[in-house]
């Protein structure tokens, strides 16, 4: 029997870009709808202005790889960062689709989402390298920074930060400002 994987890099499956495969399995993303897509603008402005041309930041960009203890993974972050040192190592062909997790994702939490798919991507962003990643709330109106030594929530009325983004300053109420934020 053929596995997912070798289906998967065989190319005789065709990943849908509205999927990931996560643990093994092909995972139909939720749709986003515009509170969603705001938040991916957002997010990737707010790094890609602390970054200062260090590197680049960018919604929906597909990473592939092996994170030890994982399975093979194919994730498309809602927000995906790498540096300039690290794209500058893959090249534009490599850049396309990394081999590689990002070294900062966000996902953002919507309906329909499930919850062990999103701590699996959790654990194999963080197995992979990935410094840290930002879980969003929208109806709860937090963030839950995730990273190897610490796992620290952010609410109304604070601002997201990070060891791992010197200088990274992002307010909570501007980043929900003005979006719908229902279930």
């Amino acid at each position: 029997m053929i596995r997912l994987r070798e289906m998967y890099e065989s190319r005789s499956l065709i990943e849908p870009t509205e999927s990931e495969l996560i643990d093994g399995r092909l995972v139909r993303k939720m749709s986003p709808k515009r509170r969603h897509q705001s938040l991916e603008k957002r997010w990737a402005l707010a790094l890609d202005t602390w970054s200062a041309g260090r590197g680049e930041a960018l919604a929906e960009w597909r990473f592939e790889f092996k994170a030890p203890g994982h399975k093979f993974s194919s994730l498309q972050p809602d927000v995906a960062y790498l540096s300039r040192p690290v794209l500058d190592e893959l090249g534009p062909a490599g850049a396309e689709k990394p081999k590689r997790a990002p070294e900062i994702a966000v996902e953002i939490i919507s309906a329909g989402d499930r919850e062990r798919d999103l701590a699996w991507k959790v654990s194999a962003y963080l197995a992979a390298g990935t410094l840290v990643i930002f879980v969003v709330d929208p109806p709860k109106r937090t963030v839950v920074a995730h990273s190897r030594d610490e796992v620290t929530r952010f609410g109304p009325g604070e601002t997201v930060t990070h060891a791992a983004l010197p200088g990274f300053a992002y307010p909570i109420d501007a980043m929900f400002e003005g979006l719908y934020l229902g279930k």
